[in-house]
């Protein structure tokens, strides 16, 4: 029943405390024992506060413990637990996948999803498409991830609607935190006026509003503009109403509210409140404030950002139709504009890649400001590079964040070293020193595709070097500084004169606004899809054993075991026959389910199930690491029943299990396509069936809150806080291993072109794979 807190990326702040008087320092550890790298001093025993960093979602713990003057242990070793979600997507993407010729490469970003709870409906008429009802009872929309940094500049934009003048507050969107909201844009019944709010603590108390002098600016039944935004700078609060400033305020104490996201209500002491009886629609939100020249364009429902400055970090347009339970929305990101010497469509690391020509040819992401974070805050960039060979000479950047006289940060190959770095200058001068972290001399090897990360932590006031998922070096970063200008890819610039031109090939550029952990670089370098393996059961050769080849070139062969052999298939000619008694085939595991990793393959039952059956799974020591199963509906004969993953978190017969659903198809007894996606980076699983990812709710026709259908439950194809192990076994295609230790859920019929990827797959990218039946190529499929 413990709570699960963001996050990955976030510091927390922990309180050590000893009741001996002659504690004299406190040592601890991060998901480890106490370590000297890790210690405090103190006087008389007195509490100390620690910042740490989770380093991984779910069960993380700190270890502490005390020691006197003499360096004796003054007490045992203490560990408190706790869990953490998987913390804010990055910022911004820039995969250079776009086709031969082309001017531009888009930005995008993952998306966010805020759950539907109590009486909140979608579908309504909005003020431009659809829009969120809400019944001010006790209807809402919330996540737990929160969207900004409230102790630093933020804004929020919302259209409301009000069904009747509210009786109490009526919440339009707030920020909480334990007991209070950090900001809250609201209508506050007491004093009849639109206002926004910011509490100075985690507790009652301590507001400042910013609001109209008089009542009024409410009109019930017709759309209002409503603006809260806050000014770092400058500590003020500002509400604009309908493109016009109502009031401001100056504010002090502010506090970073880790709480989620609430749309139609907020929190007291951790329980929904103040609930809005209208309708929501174009909600964003933004980690900057917001000018009124922006104010005014949010007003005529246009973009704000690239220029001048950072679009939203998060926008929600409402626009779910009608029964869905729950809504989406994303960061608005500006597109990488190419110049000079640029070819794109190139072989990428995975998909295509633009290539650079090292002389005049880069691209720029914003125009003349708008770079997509803080480089006050928090940062990490990441990118694949591959140089091309020759005699290089100076800095080769392949990522840059200009400012007037001097970049403020790169990734890029020094070439008098050969090796790959991140660095930038101590002051936007001519005379600046360069800070870096770098490789060893002659570690680069050019030629040859490198995934480079550069972490800024602002509270260690550190930067550091990842290479290939290997944490590589860090340097003291104390002088961090802001520059509102363009990012620029191949290329960087020096007192206004464009330079240090890339000569290779770039690919997957990422931005995130947070520190990101040595796990979650791993998880990076293995993010983009790779084609593993491929059995596209089409031969078969031997006799004992039977094997069927790998089309993959991973020369990794599965083999038919039990009776199986192939018969009639989907894809081209043959597929794989199974009885469903005993017949399988099994391989080696060809991806590490710990991390990202794919599995696709089509599916047909000879008859209706009678009870669970498996088409493919993954061995562990005492549980499946992963398994795809078919579930009858026992209660209804003719339902289709339901396609089913379940992913336990550890290698353990009691680990907690992750179970996605499907009912988003016609008949087992049909051919379907089954995809299995696993983000090991944000720990979110997928199930596409037929490749369209499909929540199926349950009919309430008369209205009365509940199931039409006697046991009919909702049925969710994705899952958040998804965590996995790796797989010490085999591949098991047609049956999963039992919890007494031997095989069961035997799958009666036919599976057909079963593929592995290592990385997620995208959207677009499996329902491709569900719609190709012929010369479908053994490769990373478009749309990624």
């Amino acid at each position: 029943d413990d709570p699960w807190f963001d996050g990955v990326g976030r510091y927390g702040t922990f309180t050590l405390d000893a009741p001996d008087a002659d504690v004299d320092r406190y040592r601890y550890g991060i998901n480890g024992d106490p370590v000297p790298a890790h210690q405090v001093s103190t006087s008389g025993g007195a509490a100390r506060q620690v910042q740490i960093l989770p380093t991984r979602p779910g069960l993380n713990f700190v270890t502490a413990e005390s020691f006197d003057a003499a360096g004796n242990n003054s007490s045992e070793v203490r560990t408190y637990m706790f869990r953490v979600k998987a913390g804010q997507p990055e910022r911004a993407t820039w995969q250079l996948d776009e086709p031969a010729g082309a001017a531009q490469a888009a930005g995008s970003t993952p998306p966010r999803s805020l759950d539907l709870r109590g009486g909140a409906a979608t579908g309504a008429a909005g003020v431009r498409g659809n829009a969120l009802a809400l019944d001010g009872v006790d209807g809402h929309v919330a996540t737990g991830i929160p969207v900004v940094e409230t102790t630093g500049a933020h804004a929020v934009s919302a259209w409301v609607k009000l069904d009747e003048v509210p009786q109490g507050n009526a919440m339009v969107a707030s920020h909480p935190g334990n007991s209070r909201s950090s900001f809250a844009l609201f209508y506050h019944a007491g004093l009849q006026r639109w206002v926004f709010n910011h509490h100075a603590a985690d507790a009652p108390g301590n507001v400042t509003r910013a609001m109209a002098d008089t009542p009024g600016g409410v009109t019930v039944g017709e759309w209002t503009h409503l603006v809260g935004s806050y000014d770092g700078h400058n500590q003020r609060i500002e509400l604009f109403v309908n493109g016009q400033l109502a009031g401001q305020a100056d504010v002090t104490g502010l506090w970073d509210a880790r709480r989620g996201l609430m749309l139609g209500a907020t929190t007291n002491d951790g329980s929904p409140a103040h609930f809005l009886p209208g309708a929501l629609d174009e909600v964003q939100l933004f980690d900057r404030r917001l000018n009124p020249e922006d104010v005014a364009k949010l007003y005529q429902h246009q973009m704000v950002g690239d220029d001048p400055s950072r679009p939203a970090v998060a926008v929600f347009d409402l626009d779910e139709p009608a029964g869905a339970t729950r809504v989406s929305g994303q960061a608005e990101v500006v597109p990488a504009t190419y110049q000079g010497g640029v070819t794109t469509g190139t072989p990428g690391v995975a998909g295509k890649a633009a290539a650079f020509n090292g002389a005049d040819g880069y691209a720029q992401i914003g125009h003349n400001r708008g770079t997509p974070f803080d480089s006050r805050r928090s940062y990490a960039l990441a990118a694949w590079a591959k140089i091309t060979p020759g005699s290089h000479q100076g800095r080769k950047a392949v990522v840059s964040l200009l400012d007037n006289q001097r970049p403020v940060v790169s990734l890029f190959y020094a070439a008098d070293k050969d090796r790959w770095a991140v660095g930038g200058f101590d002051a936007d001068t001519t005379d600046a020193q360069l800070i870096y972290a770098g490789q060893p001399e002659g570690a680069a090897h050019q030629d040859t595709w490198a995934h480079i990360v550069g972490v800024h932590d602002a509270v260690t006031q550190t930067i550091t070097l990842y290479v290939n998922g290997n944490r590589i070096a860090t340097a003291d970063w104390t002088n961090a500084r802001f520059a509102d200008r363009p990012l620029l890819i191949a290329a960087s610039e020096l007192s206004g004169t464009t330079g240090e031109y890339f000569p290779g090939t770039i690919d997957d550029i990422r931005v995130f606004d947070r520190p990101i952990s040595t796990p979650e670089v791993q998880q990076l370098y293995k993010q983009r899809p790779l084609v593993k393996a491929r059995w596209k059961f089409e031969e078969a050769t031997g006799t004992d054993p039977v094997t069927s080849p790998d089309d993959s070139g991973q020369a990794d062969s599965v083999t038919l075991e039990g009776g199986a052999r192939l018969g009639t298939g989907w894809i081209d000619f043959s597929g794989l026959e199974l009885d469903g008694v005993d017949d399988h085939a099994a391989a080696s595991v060809p991806v590490d389910t710990s991390g990202s990793f794919t599995l696709t393959g089509w599916a047909q039952a000879a008859a209706m199930p009678g009870g669970a059956v498996t088409v493919a799974s993954a061995e562990g020591d005492a549980a499946n690491a992963f398994s795809v199963r078919y579930l009858p509906d026992t209660g209804t004969p003719d339902a289709p029943g339901s396609w089913q993953i379940a992913l336990p978190s550890s290698d353990a017969a009691d680990a907690s299990v992750v179970r996605v659903n499907s009912a988003g198809f016609y008949d087992v007894r049909q051919w379907n396509h089954l995809a299995l996606v696993y983000d090991g980076l944000a720990k979110e699983l997928k199930l596409y069936v037929n490749g369209v990812l499909e929540e199926t709710a349950c009919a309430d026709d008369d209205g009365d809150g509940e199931p039409d259908q006697a046991g009919c439950e909702d049925l969710v194809p994705w899952a958040e806080d998804a965590l996995s192990f790796r797989a010490t076994g085999e591949l098991q295609i047609g049956r999963a291993g039992t919890s007494a230790g031997g095989f069961g859920e035997y799958f009666p019929g036919v599976v057909d072109d079963v593929w592995a990827f290592q990385g997620p797959l995208s959207d677009d990218q499996v329902a491709w794979l569900a719609a190709n039946w012929f010369d479908v190529p053994t490769q990373v499929p478009p749309g990624g």
